[in-house]
């Protein structure tokens, strides 16, 4: 399963951004990509998960480490539908 996290940041700052950079998934967990953007959200991380418990286990280790607001999607590519 595919899915994209919207991070906004709450606390840690500089902190933060180096723990993402630095982000290591659990197994089964495979980050795709990690972006720095502009406007509502300041950050995305686009990434597999075998299901919807791993992808939430991961959310909350990245939200717990970083003090971010995440706000996460399931992807379903286009292909697909």
């Amino acid at each position: 399963m595919l899915f994209i996290s919207l991070l906004k940041p709450k606390g840690k700052g500089e902190e933060a951004v180096k723990y993402l950079k630095e982000l290591k998934a659990p197994k089964g967990v495979t980050v795709r990509g990690l972006y720095f953007t502009f406007g509502q959200y300041d950050g995305v991380i686009i990434f597999e998960a075998p299901d919807m418990k791993a992808a939430m286990n991961f959310v909350m280790q990245v939200g717990f480490a970083t003090q971010y607001t995440m706000e996460t999607l399931t992807a379903v590519p286009a292909a697909e539908v």
